[in-house]
């Protein structure tokens, strides 16, 4: 697939090898380089090096100067550095959210949760999960700190699919946390919902350094 429009070019080889490396097709610590990617797109590589600095931003790659651009390799260290972070922005825009909350916001984000509870495949679970989460956030009125939890949360991807990946995945469990979440909010109770935020990904990181 040839990717034509100038502006959006490096955005596009971006997306692509975002899902790529989120979906595992591309193994962590393989290299990334930049003349077979760009004859593979069809683009040159300037859009190329443009989109792996975005990943490497999002923290999915890593450019080192000896091996060049590698995928993400997980570690225990990172996924600890990168929830601890998470946690405490996480819970305060929970609260904010929950100081404002509308009863009228919550159906949406109760179908989200309807469905995941069913156990979907990997890819639908993970982009259900992201959408609860933002769309959470998104309500709490704090432009800037939804836009850094989002960056946080691609980052993040990686260990998702770890963690859905697990044959002991705890369905049942994060249900009953995500809906915590939800109920504290829809109470606007900001203490209970930011603790219940917090709880969330303390369980997360738990579970997935467990898998590492």
């Amino acid at each position: 697939m040839t990717l034509t429009a100038p502006r959006t070019v490096a955005g596009h080889v971006a997306a692509r090898l975002r899902a790529e490396i989120v979906a595992g097709e591309r193994e962590p610590g393989s290299k990334l380089r930049q003349v077979e990617i760009a004859r593979r797109y069809g683009v040159s590589t300037t859009p190329v090096r443009e989109a792996l600095a975005t990943l490497q931003r999002e923290g999915l790659v890593r450019l080192h100067p000896q091996r060049g651009a590698v995928v993400f390799l997980p570690s225990v260290e990172d996924l600890r550095e990168h929830y601890e972070i998470r946690a405490a922005l996480e819970a305060l825009a929970a609260a904010k959210t929950a100081e404002r909350f509308d009863p009228a916001w919550a159906p949406p984000l109760e179908s989200m949760l309807d469905e995941m509870r069913t156990g979907p495949a990997a890819a639908r679970y993970i982009a259900l999960n992201q959408r609860f989460h933002t769309t959470l956030y998104e309500h709490c009125g704090r432009r800037r700190l939804v836009e850094m939890i989002a960056g946080l949360r691609d980052a993040s991807s990686a260990y998702l699919h770890i963690y859905r990946a697990a044959a002991d995945f705890p369905v049942e469990r994060l249900d009953a946390e995500h809906r915590e979440i939800l109920s504290a909010c829809l109470a606007r109770e900001p203490e209970r919902a930011a603790a219940a935020t917090r709880m969330h990904l303390t369980n997360t990181v738990e579970h997935v350094s467990s898998r590492l």
